[in-house]
């Protein structure tokens, strides 16, 4: 399997986040479960040329390289189904869109939409904290877009 970070720019982007770390049982799951997943992923019978990656210890992102062959609905929904395998295995919370993430200290924080502009005049949020753009659509968008300064990002208008 090719490592997430090898995936070519215009291949297409998935990023999961969950509301907590991933324990090491949580990790060996997701990766067992993404591991078959990935090796076997077909858009009508076709083979995805597909892998995944944990970051931070808290997002699962699948990636597919649609130059060999374009992800269909059906494929789309079996990945998702996968995800919602190991949210009822482990308790996790992986397709809340309701949240933002956020990194504080090195660590990754969850914030509500509603409780964001309050975090912003608070401080706990500051310009150059790390935001994390879950809407990310391809490899070349996840890595310059992904992780960016709060006021690299649609946070902006919060600050002064």
């Amino acid at each position: 399997m090719i490592a997430i970070d090898e995936m070519p720019d215009h291949a297409r982007i998935w990023v999961y986040q969950a509301d907590r770390p991933f324990s090491e049982e949580e990790r060996v799951l997701i990766d067992r479960s993404f591991e078959a997943f990935t090796g076997q992923w077909a858009a009508h019978g076709n083979k995805l040329m597909a892998t995944y990656g944990i970051q931070h210890n808290q997002f699962i992102v699948l990636a597919v390289d649609e130059s060999y062959n374009q992800a269909s609905g059906c494929s789309i929904d079996a990945s998702v189904q996968v995800i919602r395998q190991i949210e009822q295995h482990t308790g996790l919370s992986l397709l809340d869109r309701t949240k933002v993430a956020f990194l504080e200290e090195g660590k990754v924080k969850i914030k509500p939409f509603n409780q964001l502009k309050a975090a912003v005049e608070a401080g706990e949020i500051r310009k150059e904290t790390t935001v994390f753009n879950n809407t990310v659509q391809n490899a070349s968008e996840w890595r310059t877009q992904w992780a960016v300064p709060a006021q690299a990002s649609w946070l902006s208008r919060y600050f002064s």
